[in-house]
């Protein structure tokens, strides 16, 4: 090639490429957590994933120039080659020289080994910072070496921005240091990633549970993300979709050689892929060069959480491969999968036995089934949901003749709300012919289930006094027992509202379960965590909870399907009152079936009243009180009194929203409270509050409203229930109003939204504040000059002693007593008010303010309004 075509052909191949850049480019925003701004010392940074994941946008987008002035960018596209088999290191060398320089660049384009020197010295001279972005390196002619002989030899300031041809080129790139690899899982899309539109090049953002719902779907890989924007059938299968199905077909099998084609279908067939497994399933002994040629072309294969050396496949092609080798190997579907199974059998994996005798609808392995086995699927591993199916398909007389099926069965059927089926069943496992009885029996299996079993039909009190007694018959031979028996004396107490003997059982159950790796215990050990915190009305400390339970169970592998729906109910209640509108009504469903199916009393009871709040508000009034009504006969079905009655109550609540005749809602009788003691407090709590809420509606009797509201206050403070304890001092406030006290009322309005504000409880005050409007007249009054939350807190008359002013300690913060009022007071301080402004801002007088001070003074140790502040600040408090 002469000096003048070597010339020209740099241009036109530059133009090609910075025109694909560009193409690539559009309507995508840098993701800079992964690019250079995220690692600013890195020499290279490494984009290694399937096909689909986006590295040659995260390419494309590191040589867009942010600072011409001090930055160069180098953009080369292996595709945009007419022949990439015949680019040379020296064309190589003088494409990036040329984009470097331009056309000064001419007189170092002369011969090969003066056009690499040539590089090599404005390299190494350069002043400004020169990213090189090189997508498909690998490809055809390797210019592997030189490209790794010019990261050694370069200064810090030329960067390197590299998306390899295939996913084991450019090998040694990963050895050396100052390289940053970033794989599937980092390119993957997050839920915070949609919510930006700009991040899909869409004019509206994404919601957050629509968000969750897409990455739940696609696993964030980012062409099924696209693919998920854009099919009409979103909420089919992914590996359903026509587009998903194109694409695999198109950009994945069609690229694959044919061995390598066939590897990938027959692995789909694997619960875990790896070479033994393969080799045997398949009769084979080529498995390991397969997964090695898939892997360093495609990197189709990830190691499984539980352990490096077994693979898996992204659940979506699985899903795809699997209905490819079902339509070309139907005969040998059957035989494949019983040969799966059986390599399971044999190494003791007996959960992945049970999912593969499910998909081939082969139950007669049950019949060998040993006793250990079955209740470590059931009891310590939990997976409800797959052996529900799988019982129902075994036949009852099989169950019958053997003990361990009947104890697990009965257990998996009290934990899907089928009280009623699992005593009839753990009655039958006691019978003389079942075998193994006796082995069971000295391990206490049978009466563990019963005790815990209790506890799922809320027969609390019972089933409290019979996990005692097992945990001293047989906690100290069985450990997993043990685990499953503590966790359910914590979810009793946080029931109950015994905060304190929570706190010690949480502990003890946490170790149990811990030593016996007990995974379903630990499911609902963190369930009661989290449900003593909602309970409390402490959102921060909840969503807390909620984040290291999910990091916890990915540690120890705890299994996803059962851990995700459970914490799925309780996240929906977080959600809700931090900020509705991440919330959709298709989740609250999704959210309320699951809770129907497999949540005790209180799981269900709490998410009933979150999904139906969130459906009135939204104007789905209809489909708000329909599930209600399902609750309700669910509980009269099961026959739960104590759910029954909290529905009963929520019902009577949205009857008197939706009912515009004056006739007094129907509520149960408190005479019907036959409950743990704290349990009764909060229903009686609930009632009173529909009570006031009746008297209010009514437009006379305000004094007996205001009465009824304190009753509620009084309950609800006394088990440190903070939303009906908000909910009833706006019914409070309004009553005063009504009777012409407006200080004294907005004081509590005031009160009750700052409260709210700690604890990032914002839907509860939106939702009492929205019933009383549609109840009283006089409620828009009230509320049309709100109080200021933002800085501001408040006391009762100057005439009330100061001591009686003090408002509960702010949840989450248990080493300190500080009020939310003085916490508003130190807001205010912060701000840079004086006492006079703090005591105008919050209608008091000045010595209220000064006895505050004190008590902050005292508290934190600390003699200045400065200091008060910065240890606030240092404690969490501001």
């Amino acid at each position: 090639m002469t000096h003048h075509s070597l010339e020209d052909w740099c241009r036109r191949m530059s133009g090609r490429m910075w025109g694909r850049q560009r193409f690539i480019t559009q309507g995508c925003t840098d993701r800079q957590r992964l690019g250079a701004s995220a690692t600013p010392e890195a020499k290279v940074v490494l984009y290694r994933a399937p096909p689909g994941y986006g590295k040659s946008v995260q390419v494309a987008l590191a040589a867009n120039r942010r600072d011409p002035e001090h930055e160069s960018a180098v953009y080369i596209n292996g595709r945009s080659y007419p022949d990439p088999r015949e680019v040379t290191d020296s064309l190589f060398a003088a494409l990036v020289l040329y984009q470097i320089e331009g056309p000064e660049s001419r007189e170092a384009l002369k011969s090969d080994t003066d056009t690499i020197e040539a590089l090599r010295d404005a390299l190494f001279n350069a002043r400004k910072t020169i990213r090189i972005c090189l997508d498909g390196p690998g490809e055809g002619a390797d210019n592997g070496d030189l490209i790794e002989d010019l990261i050694c030899e370069t200064p810090d300031n030329v960067k390197f921005f590299i998306a390899p041809g295939s996913a084991g080129a450019l090998p040694r790139l990963s050895l050396m240091t100052g390289v940053v690899t970033y794989g599937a899982d980092e390119l993957a899309f997050t839920e915070e990633d949609l919510k930006e539109p700009e991040k899909l090049g869409e004019v509206t953002g994404i919601g957050g549970s629509e968000a969750g719902n897409i990455i739940q779907a696609t696993g964030g890989w980012p062409a099924l993300v696209r693919l998920m924007r854009q099919t009409p059938n979103p909420d089919l299968p992914p590996e359903s979709w026509p587009e998903t199905r194109s694409y695999f077909r198109d950009n994945l099998l069609s690229v694959l050689p044919r061995h390598a084609r066939r590897f990938v279908c027959n692995a789909a067939m694997l619960e875990e892929v790896s070479a033994e497994c393969y080799d045997y399933v398949y009769k084979t002994q080529q498995a390991d060069q397969e997964i090695s040629f898939v892997n360093e072309k495609f990197a189709l294969l990830a190691p499984t959480v539980s352990s490096g050396e077994r693979l898996a496949m992204h659940p979506v092609l699985r899903g795809y491969l699997r209905s490819v080798f079902n339509a070309t190997q139907r005969e040998r579907r059957s035989y494949v999968l019983k040969r799966v199974a059986f390599w399971h059998w044999r190494r003791g994996e007996y959960l992945h036995s049970i999912n593969v005798a499910l998909e081939a609808s082969d139950h007669r392995w049950a019949r060998v089934v040993s006793d250990s086995i079955i209740l470590d699927v059931a009891l310590r591993q939990g997976e409800i949901e797959v052996l529900r199916t799988w019982f129902e398909k075994v036949p009852v007389r099989t169950i019958k003749k053997i003990a361990s099926l009947g104890i697990g069965y009965a257990w998996t059927l009290y934990f899907s709300q089928q009280a009623r089926q699992a005593e009839e069943m753990l009655a039958s496992s006691d019978h003389p012919i079942s075998r193994g009885l006796g082995n069971l029996d000295e391990e206490g299996w049978r009466e563990l289930v019963k005790a815990i079993g209790k506890a799922t039909q809320d027969e609390l009190s019972e089933s409290q006094t019979l996990c005692e007694k097992w945990i001293d018959a047989f906690g100290d031979r069985n450990m997993v027992g043990k685990g499953a028996a503590l966790t359910c004396q914590a979810f009793i107490a946080s029931s109950d509202r015994r905060f304190e003997e929570l706190e010690e059982l949480l502990h003890r159950a946490a170790v149990a379960n811990q030593s016996s790796n007990q995974l379903y215990a630990f499911i609902w050990l963190k369930t009661a965590e989290i449900q003593t915190e909602l309970f409390k009305g402490d959102m921060v400390r909840a969503m807390y909870l909620l984040r290291q339970a999910n990091k916890t169970a990915e540690k120890i592998g705890v299994p996803k399907s059962f851990l995700n729906k459970m914490l799925g109910v309780l996240e929906l209640q977080i959600l809700l009152e931090q900020d509705h509108h991440q919330v959709s009504p298709e989740s609250a469903q999704i959210s309320f079936d699951f809770a129907l199916n497999y949540g005790v009393t209180d799981i269900l009871c709490g998410c009933t009243q979150a999904c139906s709040r969130l459906l009135y508000h939204q104007g789905l009034r209809d489909r708000a009180m329909a599930l209600l009504e399902q609750a309700r006969l669910a509980a009269s079905e099961r026959e739960l009194p104590r759910l029954n009655i909290l529905t009963k109550v929520q019902l009577a609540e949205f009857t008197l929203l939706n009912n515009e005749e004056l006739e007094p809602p129907i509520l149960p009788d408190e005479s019907e409270l036959s409950f743990l003691p704290n349990q009764n407090r909060a229903i009686q709590a609930r009632i009173a509050l529909v009570k006031s809420m009746y008297r209010l509606r009514l437009g006379k009797q305000f004094g007996v409203a205001g009465n009824y509201a304190r009753e509620a206050l009084q309950a609800a403070s006394a088990i440190s229930d903070a939303r009906t304890r908000v909910a009833a001092q706006y019914c409070q406030a309004l009553a005063a109003f009504a009777l012409g006290s407006s200080k004294p009322a907005k004081r509590l309005i005031l009160d009750a939204n700052l409260h709210a504000e700690h604890l990032n409880c914002h839907f509860t005050p939106l939702w009492i504040k929205e019933a009383l409007l549609s109840l009283s007249p006089l409620a828009r009054n009230l509320f049309d000059d709100p109080p200021d939350t933002a800085e501001a807190a408040t006391t009762r008359d100057p005439e009330v002693r100061a001591e009686d002013l003090s408002a509960p300690p702010v949840p989450g913060h248990t080493d300190s007593v500080i009020t939310v009022r003085q916490i508003s007071i130190l807001k205010c301080i912060s701000s840079g008010m004086t006492n006079k402004a703090i005591a105008e801002r919050l209608l008091v007088t000045e010595d209220a303010v000064k006895w505050h001070l004190k008590r902050i003074f005292s508290e934190l140790e600390v003699t200045s309004r400065v200091q008060a502040v910065t240890e606030a600040r240092l404690r969490g408090l501001l």
